[in-house]
């Protein structure tokens, strides 16, 4: 057997497949174990990253970095032909060179929005057909709702809860309002609900709101609604858009099969636009990907416009400190402007205080 003749040959044909990409993309699709973090700037084809990287985990695993598959010399020939455009086989590539092939349904890719999600989709299913059904590719939200029609039985809700709109919200808030005197001149209900919205995007809770309250008696009054909306919120069978992940969380933190069983299921997870991910969310895909720590995330902290929602930008700057042994990827090929936009952009963006240099 020529392991090392094998090995090379292996190599480039799988460049050869992926060869539609720059090299740092081939790299962020070929890195498939262990905390990644791949910087992709504006029009740099972070999506066509993300679509190619789980086309790989399907049909290759880990193939391009293992060195344990020895090949034969008729093996070494079809890659180098491959390589050298002289065959498309994919089903031998495949057969040829796949190490620990990942199954669909082990794969979880969180986008933040539905369209996003369809899109993802859509590419998906172009690239890899009806194997793609089998991806759960989705927001975040319709992620920990898909795991809390199953599990929220452990927190004391069933399993047909309904989930509240602001609109719905903005009623049962105003009801406890009601409950506790608290004229809507005094506080506005869309301030109530606001602030309840972004203790628990950092998971606080009532309790823990009164008591950093201290002496405030605006603070005071809105732990008290808050911890009465919960309770009218779980009398109702209800939950709220925050509730859905803070609750996901608390169950996997609570419930550590729960946890396990997920851990088992999500095996491969990737984040996209992880710059505007907030504190709830990092539990979660820190809580997720905590055992076999095959995370990766997508994003770019130049573009991170959601503080005033609660991203968190240190979820981003962090990573290798909050992921030991994180593998960095820097995407700087860019796809969408002209060299005149992107000087201009650059200068500007050099300001920032807190960025990773690219």
């Amino acid at each position: 057997m020529e392991t090392n003749s094998y090995n090379s040959a292996k190599q480039a044909a799988l460049k050869k497949y992926f060869s539609r990409m720059n090299e740092m993309q081939q790299e962020a699709v070929f890195t498939v174990n262990g905390p990644v973090l791949v910087l992709a700037g504006a029009g740099s084809g972070k999506t066509t990253v993300i679509v190619n990287r789980i086309a790989n985990l399907i049909n290759f695993g880990n193939a391009y970095f293992d060195t344990s598959r020895e090949g034969s010399s008729d093996d070494i020939a079809f890659l180098r032909d491959y390589a050298e455009g002289k065959t498309d086989d994919f089903d031998t590539l495949r057969d040829t060179v796949a190490v620990d092939p990942v199954r669909p349904w082990n794969i979880l890719a969180i986008t933040f929005t539905n369209k996003a999600a369809g899109e993802l989709k859509e590419r998906l299913s172009a690239m890899l057909g009806e194997e793609a059904l089998n991806i759960h590719a989705s927001t975040f939200h319709s992620a920990c709702v898909r795991i809390l029609r199953s599990e929220i039985e452990a927190l004391g809700y069933g399993k047909d809860f309904t989930i509240y709109d602001s609109d719905d919200s903005q009623r049962m808030i105003k009801n406890v309002m009601g409950e506790l005197d608290v004229s809507e001149k005094q506080l506005a209900p869309k301030a109530v609900l606001s602030e309840i919205s972004f203790a628990k995007d950092k998971m606080i809770t009532p309790a823990e709101m009164r008591a950093d309250a201290g002496q405030d008696y605006r603070k005071k009054m809105i732990s008290k609604l808050y911890a009465l909306y919960q309770e009218r919120m779980r009398a109702a069978n209800a939950l709220d858009f925050d509730d859905i992940l803070v609750f996901t969380v608390e169950l996997f933190e609570q419930f550590p099969e729960v946890l396990e069983k997920y851990r088992n299921r999500f095996r491969y997870i990737m984040v996209d636009e992880y710059q505007d991910t907030n504190h709830v969310q990092f539990k979660l895909v820190s809580l997720l990907s905590g055992g076999h720590r095959n995370l990766c995330v997508v994003g770019d902290d130049d573009q991170s416009i959601y503080k005033f929602r609660g991203a968190n930008i240190e979820n981003i700057l962090g990573f290798e400190e909050q992921f030991e042994g994180a593998k960095v990827i820097r995407l700087e090929q860019n796809y969408r402007s002209t060299q005149t936009i992107l000087n201009a952009a650059n200068s500007v963006i050099s300001h920032n205080n807190s960025r990773k240099p690219k």
